[in-house]
């Protein structure tokens, strides 16, 4: 009896063994059967209103109608366009679909003095809209010429825009690249303004190019064609002549000291001798209105002062017969 006991308990102790090596083998597929059942119930989010477009604005230019607005770019992920809604009378109808990445559009089909009123909503992947924008009105006229003889002048760190009135009553707009020819919808000026210049803050490290569009007074910002266009390239600004030059000398040396100049885009002068009616020569260059000749004035000398630009030198301004004269 005694043996038959422990063969049975080494048949169960087999058994167990058995058992717990199998119960890994035995929970794995049911945690992946369970993991492959349904998912959780579907949520209503994408059946909600997205949220509407603001700050729509319009402005006709030449031969197209632009508008603008605001979407946060954080929601854009929640929608699937937007659509633009226009009407000449009294009900709306939709105009186009915009990508959902665009923040602005050109409505070509219009004619001149008709009403015209826009409005934008956006749309999710449902078809759902979300409420209007704002309403913009339009009313285009014929658009006023451009202004001519675009100019500037730089005074101390300011560039300066002129040109001649395209006419009477009408309102300006500014615009500004550091691409020839490329210009975006804004102007530099943050609203229209009736002036015939313009004060911008000078680059000297780029050209910069300008051009100006008339405009009429109103509601409407009825922009004309762009005048030409105006390149400020500072390699091609020339210094004005130095003023008051003065000197010392001493017996090892010559002092030269000149005002500084208004410009603020000079970059440095040039200083030039002349012995016993030689030639002029250069003979040093500083970035302040001083210098100083280390070889004493025992004959006499002229002296020539340049201020320098970003790339061409100034006219010379003329400073003669120095000579050192012990006391």
């Amino acid at each position: 009896m005694i043996k038959m006991h422990r063969i049975r308990r080494s048949a169960m102790a087999k058994i167990f063994c058995r058992l717990f090596f199998l119960f890994p083998l035995l929970i794995i597929p049911l945690f992946f059967l369970s993991a492959c059942g349904k998912k959780g119930a579907p949520t209503l989010k994408e059946y909600e209103k997205p949220s509407p477009p603001s700050l729509l604005r319009a402005m006709h230019r030449e031969d197209k109608i632009f508008l603008q607005w605001s979407y946060p770019a954080g929601k854009e992920g929640a929608i699937a366009d937007f659509v633009i809604l226009k009407s000449s009378g009294a009900e709306f109808s939709a105009l186009a679909d915009v990508e959902k990445n665009k923040r602005s559009f050109e409505d070509i089909d219009f004619e001149k003095n008709s009403h015209y009123r826009y409005k934008i909503i956006a749309r999710n992947f449902k078809g759902i809209h979300s409420d209007d924008s704002n309403s913009v009105e339009v009313f285009p006229l014929v658009t006023p010429p451009p202004p001519s003889g675009l100019s500037f002048t730089v005074q101390d760190n300011t560039l300066i825009l002129t040109w001649k009135p395209a006419g009477t009553g009408l309102l300006y707009n500014v615009y500004k690249s550091f691409e020839k020819g490329k210009y975006g919808l804004s102007p530099v000026n943050s609203s229209p303004f009736p002036d015939n210049s313009f004060k911008d803050a000078f680059t000297i490290s780029k050209t910069v190019y300008y051009t100006i569009r008339s405009l009429h007074a109103g509601d409407t910002k009825d922009e004309g064609v762009p005048s030409e266009e105006l390149a400020v390239d500072p390699s091609e600004l020339i210094p004005a002549p130095l003023k008051n030059i003065r000197y010392h000398t001493f017996p090892d040396k010559v002092q030269l000291f000149w005002d500084e100049p208004a410009e603020i885009w000079v970059t440095g002068f040039r200083i030039y001798r002349r012995i016993k009616g030689l030639d002029y020569m250069l003979l040093g260059e500083t970035q302040i209105p001083v210098f100083v000749d280390n070889e004493p004035a025992l004959t006499k000398r002229d002296y020539r002062l340049h201020a320098v630009g970003p790339a061409k030198e100034g006219p010379g301004t003329e400073i003669k017969n120095i000579l050192y004269t012990p006391e």
